[in-house]
């Protein structure tokens, strides 16, 4: 994968917040879920947050929550993290809470929509985040399928995200579905 920004620019940082979209759906929490498995790896301590009024309450989505153990957490504030890594969305946009950082990353999927942090990685060519995630993992040498439950998410995150595969059409997409 050709990436301006990598994984491993993380680990120069030590207090590092990944926050998905408020709302989230499973594709934000496979790809933050990714992102911090990979942070943890690597001696980090990571906080998985979204904002918004909501905590999550759809079944499938507490269900995976509950099932895969993803640590994430409904925050209505945010002490000031030195890297911020916002997920399956754009920092301060619409559907996202803005919390302040002193370094902003953004993994996402979606067409851009705005000024992104010099620090981005904005694949929209393809069907979901967690597609985005786990090429970042492979550029890292990592492969999904150590973690049962990582696999699990990223796939659960593009089959929600595409829906059922349907609109599944670039071949990175079809690889994280028949790998994992």
């Amino acid at each position: 994968m050709e990436s301006g920004m990598r994984l491993s620019d993380f680990l120069k940082y030590d207090n590092i917040v990944v926050q998905c979209h408020d709302n989230p759906d499973a594709d934000a929490i496979a790809s933050g879920f990714g992102v911090c498995w990979y942070l943890k790896k690597h001696g980090k301590e990571p906080r998985f947050v979204y904002g918004g009024r909501y905590a999550v309450q759809k079944s499938n989505l507490v269900l995976m929550i509950e099932e895969l153990e993803i640590a994430i957490e409904h925050v209505e504030t945010l002490e000031k993290p030195e890297l911020l890594v916002t997920v399956d969305c754009q920092y301060g946009e619409g559907n996202v809470t803005k919390f302040d950082a002193e370094h902003v990353a953004v993994i996402d999927h979606h067409q851009v929509s705005g000024e992104l942090p010099a620090m981005n990685e904005v694949r929209s060519n393809l069907g979901a985040c967690a597609t985005v995630v786990r090429e970042m993992l492979q550029a890292e040498g990592m492969d999904m399928n150590v973690d049962k439950r990582l696999s699990t998410a990223l796939y659960y995150g593009l089959l929600t995200d595409t829906n059922n595969f349907a609109e599944i059409s670039h071949p990175l997409d079809k690889d994280l579905r028949d790998d994992a």
